[in-house]
Parts: C-alpha cells; sequence; structure tokens
C-alpha cells in the first residue's frame, strides 16, 4: 500500500516534496491524534460530571489550543 502511495504522488523521485511532508507530517499527527483525544477526555469527565456535552466543547477547544501550540513551537 505504501508503494502505491509513493508511485502515485512520486514522493520518493521528488526531495521537494520529501521535504515538504516530513516538515509538516508532525502537525498532521498532532491534529488527527490531539484534538479527538481531548475531546474523548473532556467526554469522559462529562460523563463521570454528568453535563457531557459541555464539557466535550471544552475538551475540543483545549485539544484545538493544545494542536495551535503544537504548530507554533514546533517551527
Amino acid at each position: 500500500m505504501n508503494a502505491n502511495v509513493a508511485e502515485k504522488h512520486q514522493i520518493e523521485n521528488d526531495p521537494e516534496m520529501l521535504k515538504y511532508w516530513m516538515m509538516h507530517g508532525p502537525k498532521t499527527a498532532a491534529f488527527l491524534l490531539v484534538i479527538p483525544g481531548c475531546t474523548v477526555m473532556g467526554y469522559g469527565l462529562g460523563m463521570l460530571l454528568g453535563s457531557v456535552i459541555p464539557y466535550s466543547v471544552i475538551g475540543f477547544g483545549a485539544g484545538l489550543l493544545v494542536w495551535g501550540m503544537v504548530v507554533a513551537l514546533s517551527d
């Protein structure tokens, strides 16, 4: 599967494209892991305290804040 992706986008043949994905890979991973993770933690806290939606929104906002910090500090 990875070979198909490399062939499709020709990442291996283009050093600029490889450099681009090396620089932006961690930011994408942070976006895909931090925001949903904080939202799920907020949801769990909301289940414990009896108000799911407000704590989920707070967790989502905290995830956005943490992701923004990761992006800002990784440059």
